[in-house]
């Protein structure tokens, strides 16, 4: 079925004249992600059937589509979800896979998530950037939770955020420090001068807000605040399930941090150093 499907959209494709079209396999899975001392229940979209707990990123150059086959690994099924662009024929059963054929009418950056209670909420999300091959391209999927609600979120006993949400565990790409010091999509690692952008969504179920240190970004897009697009700021908000491009060209070298300003989010259970904390480094 897979060949089959790929074999007719590539044929499809070669007739409108399109030449460059990405091939790829999403398994969506489930599995616990240990950070510290606390144990999360978590779906992710990964590159291959086994568990991993950070989801698989796609980057595409201007004009790419995407040939998709998506698997889902769980027991409980999924959808593949894209705001205005997939949002209908997306059910994926417990065990199955479905194939799509995705067509991108900007460049920029498209969150992808399953919305079910246990995908969403426990954290399949992610995101695929079009474009900007030219420019440098970082990643900070931010994302928390609280690790005895996941366990019900994981059961289905519980299918909502409840009001008395009091997360424990705030990530960007299902990682704290000082994991995130390694993370080569999170940490920027850049020249005085360089143009570079960093995607952003917020996977999560509370809003956050960024405060980059040494430096103005300018918001090339976003999807929920849309009168923030083309301010440019050391501060800003990331609401629930917003999706924003950011540009950044350093003008001074240095080291200096980029945080979440509420300070709760950048503990682990209220221990510091810790949650949504990441460094910006740049050279002469």
């Amino acid at each position: 079925m897979k060949l089959v499907f790929f074999s007719i959209a590539l044929f499809l494709v070669s007739l409108t004249g399109r030449t460059t079209v990405i091939l790829d396999t999403l398994y969506i899975n489930s599995g616990s992600l240990t950070v510290v001392d606390y144990t999360l229940q978590t779906c992710v979209f990964n590159d291959s059937a086994n568990f991993f707990k950070q989801n698989k990123i796609f980057e595409l150059n201007s004009g790419d589509e995407l040939l998709l086959h998506v698997i889902n690994n769980d027991v409980v099924e999924h959808t593949f979800t894209i705001d205005g662009i997939i949002e209908s024929g997306n059910v994926i059963a417990a065990g199955g896979s479905d194939d799509f054929f995705l067509s991108f009418p900007a460049n920029g950056v498209y969150r992808f998530y399953s919305d079910r209670p246990g995908g969403k909420l426990l954290g399949a999300s992610s995101m695929i950037l079009v474009g900007y091959e030219n420019y440098a391209r970082y990643y900070w999927n931010l994302f928390e939770q609280q690790d005895t609600l996941t366990d019900k979120i994981d059961a289905g006993t519980e299918t909502t955020i409840p009001l008395d949400y009091t997360p424990d565990i705030f990530s960007i790409n299902m990682k704290v420090p000082p994991d995130l010091d390694s993370d080569t999509l999170s940490y920027i690692y850049q020249m005085v001068g360089d143009s570079l952008v960093i995607a952003v969504v917020n996977s999560g179920n509370m809003h956050h807000n960024l405060h980059f240190h040494g430096y103005h970004v300018k918001i090339l897009s976003t999807e929920k605040n849309t009168h923030l697009t083309g301010w440019t700021k050391d501060s800003f908000p990331v609401v629930v399930g917003e999706v924003m491009l950011l540009l950044l060209v350093p003008d001074q070298p240095g080291m200096y941090m980029v945080h979440n300003h509420n300070m709760i989010t950048i503990t682990t259970n209220g221990v510091y150093p810790g949650g949504m904390m990441n460094m910006i480094e740049i050279m002469p």
